[in-house]
């Protein structure tokens, strides 16, 4: 997919003091545009899960907000999800989200009572229902697994009888008021922190104890069990194959996948695929989403706020990229298999709930909990604490602008199947980069068992093809004479056997230098496509050489092909007017005493929003990657903080003993 408005990313360190701080760089969002379009997704079945999680909508509501459809007229939420395509609501349960005084914890506040309102409603659009339990008052991810108030000092024994009487008690509840429950998961990314503070073995007893309670309650609805980080390949295997051994029932393999930290989209389909196959499970993306902007609408930071991220991510923050993102996912996803079940989207309705000010809407997140948590959460949830309870924090990731109007993005649901507009052509600039020409004279190839064959192309009819029955160590590249700007040099590779000496990576060079390296490619199979990617800036004409490098074990074989080099956008670049610091000109510290400089760069749209720290005598203060600054030593030292195009602020510090 086509990537804009990309830039490099910053590399952060922490030094005593003359610490660089990369509080990130932002771009303008896209608006709608009449160039947006849809790439159809291939053999996408009819009944494939379009699913999205609306969990926080009742404390979004209730806080003011409302939605608007393509045409910005107001209507119900379920409403225009349903018109763009939408079959499938996911809805969140925690046991007890609220304090002895009844305020609630945030994000929704999302008790058995909410998922009812919701699911009906969702139900009267014509959807269907996933039930997320995620057996904790609170949030319940790879981090953390807290379990419930009342169940605070259980036994496994215990918390597994008190598991299974609250799924059953709370799943015929919901079917009772006439939700159409089609899916339900037992925990929310039950990785190394299991579920509901059962990390070991104990964990088994507790997925047991929920799955018999949901066959009882009705045996035709799908049991998900959900874990993450499908990157980490092995590890997410091996929950499979723990499942496998430990005998649990369920019928649904679901992970989270968000491109920004997740890895390749060709590792997710394998892994789909693998868990299918082996297991005979059905699979499924149980959340993804991508920014659609770096700039944030509510004064609460974003989890997504930085081009390293969307770097990372693959896609611009634009809601180009946004539509790319979750049609991409989907593609992965389908290209997984027939048990491949389908794709939810993680709150993409999760809108400001006022202007871009925290302190004005702080009491509107307090009292209807529309926002990540509350300070009724501080105490129960080690994570939340007095510096970063507040609001939404996935506004930019949301599917509706920060005024509540769908973004064509929204459209991937309902066209994803067909197709929508014209995609653009990307031209490469590389010759004969498919191989289909015989002639291979445009590439320096360093070993002979390096051939041009009719083996496994990606497309066309040829590929580059390697076998070496010793050790495999060869480049292939291509030299090219580029006018000033921004490219990005891409190639795909499948194969096997590369063994312990695996080291395969696409390269840009200058000369002998490195301008730039994809992460490695692993090799995992035969078709299991892996691409290469790198990014890169030019400022003068200059010659640089595009290639591969590959090593591997013995006996290691495999085909490249499709190899693109493109121009791409090229950055907009806001400089910085000022820093702010949350300091006085005077700042009288004891030795071991901390404050938090709370760095703001302005504009917040500015490209790059690196701080510098310098100080004018050495170990006094110590500051860290987050901007606190702890007292050392007793003396007097002033402190200044620059951009990186030379605006300063400075301050004192005067540590006493």
């Amino acid at each position: 997919m086509k990537l804009k408005k990309i830039l490099s990313v910053a590399i952060l360190s922490s030094l005593s003091c003359g610490l660089i701080l990369g509080l990130g760089k932002t771009m303008e969002a896209n608006a709608n545009s009449d160039e947006f379009y849809i790439e159809k997704v291939d053999n996408m079945p009819e009944d494939f899960i379009k699913g999205a999680d609306i969990s926080t909508l009742i404390a979004q509501e209730q806080s003011g907000v409302k939605y608007y459809n393509e045409s910005n007229q107001e209507e119900d939420l379920f409403t225009i999800l349903s018109e763009n395509g939408v079959n499938y609501a996911r809805i969140r349960i925690w046991n007890d989200p609220y304090n002895a005084e009844g305020q609630g914890y945030g994000a929704g506040n999302c008790d058995v009572d909410k998922a009812i309102e919701m699911g009906k409603r969702a139900t009267s659009a014509g959807m269907k229902v996933l039930i997320d339990f995620h057996y904790s008052d609170f949030w319940a991810d790879p981090g953390r697994q807290l379990v419930p108030k009342a169940w605070k000092g259980y036994s496994v024994t215990e918390k597994a009888d008190a598991l299974y009487a609250f799924t059953k008690d709370s799943l015929e509840k919901i079917i009772a008021a006439g939700v159409d429950v089609g899916m339900v998961q037992v925990g929310n990314e039950t990785t190394g922190s299991g579920i509901c503070g059962e990390s070991g073995n104990g964990r088994y007893d507790l997925f047991k104890a929920g799955s018999r309670a949901i066959r009882e309650v009705d045996p035709n609805i799908l049991i998900a069990l959900h874990f993450t980080n499908p990157d980490r390949t092995s590890t997410i295997l091996n929950y499979a194959r723990d499942l496998k051994n430990n005998n649990i029932d369920y019928d649904v393999f679901a992970t989270s996948y968000y491109a920004f930290w997740h890895g390749s989209l060709e590792n997710l389909t394998y892994v789909l695929k693998t868990v299918s196959d082996t297991y005979g499970k059905k699979t499924m993306v149980a959340e993804t989403s991508y920014a659609y902007t770096l700039e944030d609408g509510d004064g609460q930071k974003n989890v997504v706020n930085s081009v390293s991220q969307t770097t990372t991510g693959g896609y611009a923050a634009s809601v180009q990229g946004q539509a790319d993102s979750l049609r991409d996912v989907m593609d992965a996803t389908v290209k997984a298999g027939e048990n491949a079940l389908g794709v939810f989207y993680w709150e993409p309705a999760w809108t400001p709930v006022g202007p871009r000010d925290r302190d004005v809407n702080m009491p509107i997140w307090e009292k209807f909990g529309s926002g990540w948590a509350s300070t009724a959460a501080i105490g129960y949830d080690t994570a939340v604490n007095e510096s970063n309870y507040g609001g939404s924090e996935w506004d930019n990731q949301a599917l509706f602008d920060f005024n509540g109007k769908a973004l064509d993005s929204l459209k991937v649901f309902k066209y994803a199947d067909q197709g929508l507009g014209t995609v653009p052509k990307e031209e490469s600039l590389l010759k004969n980069g498919s191989f289909e020409n015989s002639d291979l004279s445009d590439y320096s190839i360093s070993q002979s068992y390096v051939t041009r064959k009719a083996d496994t192309p990606k497309s066309g009819n040829y590929a580059l093809h390697f076998w070496n029955k010793t050790a495999v160590d060869y480049l292939v590249e291509q030299s090219i004479d580029l006018q000033p700007g921004t490219y990005r040099f891409s190639l795909a590779m499948q194969g096997d056997e590369t063994g312990a000496s695996e080291d395969i990576f696409a390269y840009v060079n200058i000369g002998e230098d490195t301008l730039g390296k994809s992460n490695p490619l692993q090799l995992t199979g035969l078709s299991e496509w892996k691409e290469g990617k790198v990014e890169f800036t030019l400022t003068e004409p200059t010659i640089v050489k595009v290639g591969l490098s590959v090593k591997a074990d013995a006996g290691a074989w495999g085909t490249t092909d499709d190899w693109k080099l493109v121009e791409i956008e090229a950055p907009e670049i806001v400089e910085v007017d000022s820093i702010k610091l949350n300091v006085n000109s005077l700042n009288i510290l004891k030795v071991n005493k901390s404050i938090n400089l709370s760095p703001q760069v302005l504009p917040e749209t500015a490209t790059d929003k690196t701080i510098t720290y310098t100080c004018d005598k050495e170990g006094i203060v110590q500051i860290d990657s987050n901007g606190t600054l702890t007292a050392k030593k007793a003396g007097t030292v002033k402190v200044t903080a620059s951009s990186i195009n030379g605006k300063t602020e400075s301050f004192t510090v005067r540590v006493t003993k």
